[in-house]
C-alpha cells in the first residue's frame, strides 16, 4: 500500500519541483524585477504612459544559443521593472519554447499562447501565425 501511494505522489513531486524553478523565477536572464532603470546601461527610451516607462535593450542583452531577437524592451513602473517583452525571428521561437519548458515545466495552454504561472512571474510565450518565430512576455506578479 504505501508503494501505491508512492507512485500516486511520484507525478506530483515532480510537478512541485519543476514549479520551485519557476517560483523561484523574478525575472529572465540578467533583468530582475523590482529593480531600478539605472541598474541597466544602454537603454532606448521609447514611450511613456503614466507611471511605466518602455525601453528597448539592445538586441545582445539576452544572449541564448541558437536564439535570435527582433526586439528586447523592457519596461519600468514607478522606476522599477516590471516587464520584460522579447520577439524571437529566423524562425528560432521553438528553441526558445523548449528553453522555458526545460527550464520551468510544461505551460497551460490557453487558446492562441502558453502560459506559466510563478509566485513572482507570469510568462506568456504568444507563437506567431507562421509557428516559427513568437512574442515572449514576462511580467512581475
Amino acid at each position: 500500500m504505501k508503494i501505491f501511494a508512492l507512485i500516486l505522489m511520484l507525478p506530483l513531486l515532480s510537478f512541485v519541483t519543476i514549479n520551485e524553478k519557476l517560483n523561484e523565477c523574478n525575472g529572465f536572464e540578467n533583468f530582475v524585477f523590482g529593480t531600478a532603470k539605472e541598474s541597466y546601461q544602454n537603454l532606448s527610451f521609447e514611450i511613456e504612459e503614466g507611471n511605466s516607462r518602455l525601453y528597448e535593450a539592445g538586441l545582445n542583452t539576452i544572449q541564448i544559443k541558437d536564439v535570435q531577437f527582433e526586439y528586447i524592451r523592457v519596461t519600468f513602473t514607478h522606476n522599477q521593472l516590471s516587464a520584460i517583452a522579447l520577439s524571437t525571428t529566423n524562425a528560432s521561437a521553438p528553441v526558445f519554447f523548449k528553453l522555458l519548458t526545460s527550464r520551468y515545466g510544461n505551460p497551460v495552454k490557453d487558446r492562441k499562447h502558453y502560459e506559466w504561472l510563478g509566485k513572482n512571474v507570469r510568462i506568456v510565450y504568444e507563437p506567431y501565425a507562421n509557428g516559427k518565430d513568437a512574442a515572449i512576455d514576462f511580467y512581475r506578479r
